[in-house]
């Protein structure tokens, strides 16, 4: 579903004029597009339908579910209904939600989400490697890990190898410089008010992702240099 590596757009917008709009520029820069609670409260679930209908991106639900079994098989049904590609569920929900909902979404991508970015974030590094071994066991398609913390990403991908997919929020805004994240092994950004809120990278969100994705091609340049130079 997910191909090469890059820029998941976090189109946390709640005008949806705006949001559709900022998708058309960004579009040719990014690999796919999370949707989450913020915007799925503010228009529901029929706005996916709507952005499956305008963009051919892959969509990622970030409902960061975190509820048991059988809520979970409710939500996730209603993700895939609407026109979800994958699914990011906290891992402390445990294997039996986990294994619920990968049943519902199949062919479909299931992340686990494993820490927070922001520093009072109450899930310790021993409680994620606990999330991402589930992630390993039950054969989920890959991991959040926290762009804020790059010895965390590099550890995790040597533990992991090509066996989860790494993607990393938290990047830009909240200190990580874009391609930094991939730079220590990740395999996407999660980015999102550093392309469209106006900042230095453009003047536009189009412009920002067009200089975002040139970042994350140094970052790519810089992991490729690393991993040759280890061997």
């Amino acid at each position: 579903m997910l191909e090469s590596k890059g820029i998941i757009f976090a189109a946390d917008i709640e005008q949806k004029k705006q949001l559709f709009d900022v998708i058309k520029q960004v579009a040719p820069y990014i690999e796919a597009i999370k949707i989450g609670n913020l915007v799925l409260y503010e228009f529901g679930w029929n706005i996916l339908k709507e952005l499956k209908t305008y963009t051919n991106k892959p969509l990622i639900v970030d409902l960061k579910l975190m509820d048991i079994p059988y809520i979970s098989e409710k939500l996730s049904r209603k993700a895939l209904e609407n026109g979800a590609d994958g699914m990011i569920i906290c891992g402390p929900v445990g294997d039996e939600t986990i294994s619920t909902c990968k049943a519902i979404f199949k062919s479909k991508m299931i992340f686990l989400f494993t820490e927070f970015t922001h520093p009072s974030g109450l899930i310790t590094d021993e409680m994620a490697d606990e999330y991402i071994e589930l992630a390993l066991t039950l054969n989920c398609d890959g991991i959040q890990v926290p762009g804020t913390k790059h010895e965390r990403i590099s550890a995790i991908k040597k533990k992991v190898n090509n066996r989860l997919i790494i993607i990393s929020c938290g990047i830009g805004i909240q200190g990580p410089q874009i391609g930094s994240a991939i730079a220590a092994g990740a395999d996407y950004e999660i980015i999102g008010r550093s392309i469209y809120s106006p900042n230095e990278l453009g003047t536009t969100p189009g412009e920002a992702a067009m200089t975002a994705h040139k970042m994350i091609s140094v970052g790519l340049r810089k992991y490729d240099h690393q991993l040759a130079s280890s061997k």
